[in-house]
């Protein structure tokens, strides 16, 4: 096994660092910036709760003691059982997340939320204006639904962490400052978290993608979307309730000025994360072959340090594109080096 023979050193750089759980791809929303709601969702092949559970007994040893598990999808509260899962991580003493659109949020499901130690709760809202909201969710009335959810959350989940997840588009570039204001003085409110546009989940890659169908998302003035972020940097430094990392900001207006090229001076960090797909296919980053399936193995620490695995973490090293995850979900500063044994 290629782990026996790895340094110490090289063991630390690969140690894992995010690992997110897309345990559905079903959703009831249509969203403009994402397409799963229009394919198969495999839900015969879906893990069961036992063999999730498992999983996490055993990346247990492999991380450190504050590391965080992201569930997402599709909207995650639609898989039956995640509750069970986030209780089975707070035992575990992992730290929890999920990403959800708001819309199964209502009083009960808020007191199951709060029942299950859950730590942070991010939810998708991009305008303070209805009709804008609605429209890029693609469902009429999601926006008031995220609105109530917000005051149950505030209500019954007194332990949980709430955040506001927005993404920067050309329709509701007038509207991220007032967004951002308006979260900084909301009290049910922790934090809000931007992110950058991607090509929409689930269709054609498209390196590109911004000159083509979906161009509609990207803001058409770098410059005004670069000033807009300057401001956020400004409001993030005068303590205002901005999450995220300031280079990760930084990296945005290279992205906004220029979408060809590489935003990180040297490689990805991809190499350090693990992604469980919605049948329980594991890898490190969705452009590379997967590693295995959490349904037909115990070893996860035999994945991580296979061959295979290290073959995939030189191709990750050297990619030169900007995508979700690098930009969005894992973004870390720059490292010094790049792999080597």
């Amino acid at each position: 096994m290629l782990g026996e023979n790895l340094s110490e050193d090289y063991k630390e750089k690969i140690a894992p660092g995010f690992c997110c759980l897309a345990i559905t791809e079903k959703c009831m929303l249509k969203c403009k910036m994402c397409h799963k709601w229009q394919v198969d969702t495999f839900t015969e092949n879906t893990p069961s709760i036992a063999q999730y559970k498992n999983f996490l007994a055993n990346l247990r040893g492999l991380v450190s003691d504050d590391f965080i598990i992201h569930f997402g999808g599709g909207e995650a509260l639609l898989f039956e059982g995640v509750l069970d899962l986030v209780s089975f991580c707070a035992e575990k003493g992992f730290r929890t997340n999920i990403a959800s659109n708001g819309w199964l949020i209502d009083e009960e499901m808020a007191m199951q939320i709060a029942d299950s130690g859950l730590t942070e709760i991010n939810l998708s809202l991009d305008s303070l204006d209805e009709d804008v909201d609605d429209y890029l969710r693609g469902v009429k009335g999601v926006y008031r639904r995220k609105m109530k959810a917000i005051d149950f959350l505030s209500k019954y989940c007194k332990n949980t962490r709430i955040g506001i997840c927005s993404a920067i588009y050309d329709l509701n570039l007038d509207g991220i400052l007032p967004l951002a204001d308006w979260v900084n003085n909301n009290d049910k409110i922790d934090s809000i978290f931007f992110m950058a546009p991607m090509q929409p989940n689930n269709t054609p890659l498209d390196k590109t993608w911004w000159r083509g169908q979906y161009g509609f998302l990207w803001p058409k003035d770098s410059a005004k979307v670069c000033l807009i972020v300057d401001k956020l940097l400004e409001l993030k430094a005068s303590g205002r309730k901005i999450g995220g990392q300031n280079s990760q900001l930084e990296a945005f207006k290279l992205y906004f000025r220029c979408p060809e090229k590489f935003v990180k001076k040297t490689q990805c960090n991809l190499f350090r994360a693990i992604h469980v797909s919605a049948v329980g296919d594991i890898f490190l980053c969705f452009r590379w072959e997967i590693l295995g399936n959490i349904k037909k193995t115990d070893d996860i620490n035999h994945i991580l340090n296979s061959e295979q695995a290290d073959a995939v973490r030189q191709k990750i090293v050297t990619c030169r594109d900007n995508c979700h995850f690098l930009l969005n979900c894992f973004f870390e500063g720059d490292y010094p080096f790049f792999l080597d044994k």
